[in-house]
């Protein structure tokens, strides 16, 4: 009996050894790539959003000038009616 509680405990220790290595590598190696990656995402996005701020600027200014021509060509209209109403 003593045998077998030798042989647990062996082939406990030969576990543990193994998980800390698991362990350790997987904090030393993985975790620092996908720290790597994130940071990479973050540098992306942020790209991002500068280049769909100029995007939404640019769509502002072609906004407004639709919204003058539009104007214009309602007053424009509106004057022709009037001066053809009044002759």
């Amino acid at each position: 009996m003593n045998k077998d509680w030798t042989e647990v405990t062996k082939r406990n220790s030969e576990d543990i050894t193994s998980i800390k290595n698991a362990i350790d590598t997987i904090k030393n190696n993985h975790l620092h790539h996908i720290e790597t990656d994130v940071a990479g995402v973050k540098k992306d996005l942020d790209h991002l959003k500068a280049d769909l701020t100029k995007q939404d600027k640019k769509i502002d200014k072609m906004d407004n000038r639709i919204w003058w021509v539009l104007g214009i060509l309602v007053v424009s209209t509106v004057i022709g009616m009037v001066k053809a109403s009044a002759l």
